[in-house]
């Protein structure tokens, strides 16, 4: 017999909770749908009443964003699957945390994707908690100076300032992340889920092919060959020949 988890659906747009309670009836019976709601307010009292195990929620609302909702929470009591038009930032966002959503229109293929993994996680009494802490400090500031990101410590959950953050070295599928407190904290992502999340613009740059540094933490350097940085913690590193002009541009800013 099929588990059968409940869920809610948070969308200001009647059409949008039709469409996916349909798509739902249709293609993913293992989801019963217990209520909608169209702002957070509702949802929020929804939520407390019908304690859903899994919540569609629409990310732009007009009274109060879906994350407004989420940070009503001390702990996240139930899966999330977000729903959303594009929007880049709050995308990059959510998939650096690990996160699923669903782009507008739906498609069958996704949604049945999404649901199949939160059933995974619901019947494993895991939680994605951690990633939907990492997510909301993420999307605080879009200045990735002010930025957290939340890691697995023992029973703990770490909020990492990334300004304080020296360089993530990639360790296969996991990678090490270096702090100026020399902390070092290891998380399941890879080098290039952070260059990306990061972007260009930000004080990141990868300096070969295994390390992630933040320029701001760079104490000296030559501009010799090769190319040698000194970390504020007293690591050193040779500069890849083929990235030292994206390095000195960075340090230029």
């Amino acid at each position: 017999m099929n588990q059968i988890i409940s869920a809610i659906i948070v969308d200001d747009e009647t059409q949008s909770r039709v469409v996916i309670r349909s798509l739902l009836g249709r293609f993913s019976t293992e989801v019963q749908i217990v209520g909608e709601a169209e702002d957070v307010e509702t949802a929020l009292s929804l939520i407390k009443a019908k304690q859903p195990q899994l919540v569609f929620l629409d990310i732009q609302m007009p009274k109060g964003d879906g994350f407004h909702l989420l940070k009503q929470f001390d702990r996240i009591p139930f899966e999330v699957i977000f729903v959303t038009s594009y929007d880049k930032y709050a995308i990059n966002a959510i998939k650096f945390s690990a996160l699923d959503y669903l782009l507008k229109p739906i498609e069958v293929n996704d949604l049945k994707e999404a649901v199949s993994k939160a059933l995974k996680t619901i019947s494993r009494k895991q939680s994605t908690n951690i990633q939907v802490v990492n997510l909301l400090r993420n999307l605080e500031s879009e200045d990735s100076i002010t930025h957290k990101i939340a890691v697995q410590a023992g029973e703990q959950v770490k909020l990492i300032n990334t300004a304080t953050i020296v360089y993530i070295e990639s360790d296969g599928s996991y990678c090490n992340i270096y702090t100026q407190e020399n902390d070092r904290f290891v998380t399941s992502k890879y080098l290039k889920d952070f260059e990306d999340y990061f972007g260009p613009e930000s004080g990141f740059v990868r300096i070969h092919r295994g390390i992630l540094i933040n320029v701001q933490q760079i104490k000296s350097y030559n501009k010799g060959e090769p190319c040698v940085i000194e970390m504020c913690n007293g690591k050193n590193f040779e500069v890849a020949r083929r990235k030292k002009h994206e390095v000195l541009e960075k340090l230029k800013r």
